[in-house]
């Protein structure tokens, strides 16, 4: 009987310690979330230029702080005709809305990625920057 017991603890830990070993492994092989965020932007970067809609082309990206995403786009707008007001008013709520709904920003709501969306006209001046943090869309 003792030894029965003794290859069930024997097992028990064997099993117990090759799990807890798979969970530190992996942890140890996921990327840390900068890592992530590179790798993001770099796929993001690789396909852009892309026309986002009719008004609106995505540049680029970046990682450009802890936990700081940034994207780049071009309006077929002059900087000096975008109407800042406008933009904060209609676009900021629909940008979070798509934060909080959409499955390909989980990652970024998981892990509360601050988001910079930077708009320049076509003639090349900044024409804006809104600043997404995560207490915007965390609500």
């Amino acid at each position: 009987m003792r030894k029965a017991g003794s290859v069930i603890v024997g097992v028990l830990t064997f099993l117990l310690v090759g799990a807890g070993t798979y969970y530190l492994v992996s942890k140890l092989l996921e990327p840390d979330v900068q890592t992530r965020l590179a790798q993001v932007a770099k796929e993001l970067n690789k396909q852009a230029p892309v026309q986002v809609d009719q008004e609106t082309r995505l540049d680029s990206a970046a990682v450009t702080g802890n936990k700081t995403f940034d994207y780049y786009y071009t309006l077929i707008y002059r900087a000096d005709m975008v109407d800042k007001d406008t933009i904060s008013k209609y676009i900021i709520p629909e940008i979070v809305s798509k934060i909080k709904s959409s499955p390909d920003m989980s990652y970024f709501r998981e892990h509360e990625i601050t988001l910079n969306y930077t708009y320049y006209g076509y003639d090349g001046n900044h024409a804006i920057t809104l600043n997404i943090t995560p207490d915007l869309y965390k609500n």
